[in-house]
């Protein structure tokens, strides 16, 4: 069975309600990206992203739905992550770099064995405009809870990226909320699987507030910003791709980019 075929298990919801999931998802991923980019911890979405590809070969095989398993193997490989770091006995790109590419290369070989060929296309870079009511509602839904635990923990957030040695001392939980943060990414992989595809789910996490980062002084304007950039590249990118038949997953993130070089660029011409 085709990728494709495997995942359009419903009829198209309406483009206003695609784009209202999208932004949603949107407005959810630029506080957590902020929260990743201050961890250092920008390739944890890439990480997860190439590993979920074990959960999509297996899905395929299996005759499952994709999603779940993708949500699946992404928490998976989280928990792994954050139990390894914790202890403390490979370095945090060193964990990513070995569950990225390792997961990766056993999904392929899964593919390739017992699936045959399969078009992973929507998989990977999104098709967000074929989304389905019921997947849009549990986007929204998605994405108001990781937004509401974000808005109830910002500060201790925030304290414990600046300093997990100072935040302990405070009697913040820095390691829960570690682990926390790396649940909401995995939630996020499995909400973005349709919207930018999952080899360009790190691009909605990173991009719009590495662009906010250009001209903001504090982090809540570097997430505020990041969020109405990553929206206004959601809402381009869909009437981008309905208006020219491009992938959509290609052209959110391509009008990121260029909010990205705009941003930056202004940044250097004032500080000359």
């Amino acid at each position: 069975m085709h990728g494709a075929e495997h995942i359009a298990t419903s009829q198209a919801a309406p483009f206003w309600f695609i784009t209202l999931a999208a932004a949603a998802l949107a407005l959810a991923a630029a506080p957590t990206g902020a929260m990743l980019l201050w961890r250092r911890m920008a390739y944890f979405g890439d990480a997860l992203s190439h590993a979920a590809l074990f959960g999509v070969a297996l899905a395929l095989a299996a005759h499952l739905p994709i999603v779940p398993a993708v949500l699946a193997t992404a928490l998976v490989v989280a928990a792994a992550v954050v139990w390894l770091r914790q202890r403390g006995q490979l370095a945090h790109d060193a964990l990513l770099g070995t569950f990225a590419h390792g997961m990766m290369a056993l999904g392929l070989l899964i593919a390739f064995l017992f699936i045959g060929d399969v078009e992973l296309h929507d998989v990977l870079f999104g098709d967000v405009l074929s989304m389905g009511v019921g997947e849009a509602m549990l986007v929204i839904a998605g994405a108001a809870l990781v937004l509401a635990f974000l808005w109830r923990n910002w500060q201790p957030l925030v304290l414990s990226a600046v300093s997990e040695e100072l935040a302990l001392a405070e009697g913040v939980p820095a390691r829960r909320l570690h682990a926390w943060l790396a649940v909401i990414a995995a939630l996020l992989l499995a909400m973005a699987a349709r919207t930018t595809g999952l080899l360009l789910y790190t691009s909605l996490l990173v991009i719009p507030v590495a662009a906010a980062r250009a001209v903001s002084d504090t982090p809540e304007r570097m997430a505020g910003l990041g969020a109405l950039l990553g929206l206004m590249a959601v809402i381009g990118g869909l009437l981008t791709a309905r208006a020219a038949g491009v992938p959509s997953g290609a052209a959110i993130v391509a009008i990121a980019f260029g909010f990205f070089l705009l941003f930056h660029l202004a940044g250097w011409l004032r500080g000359r």
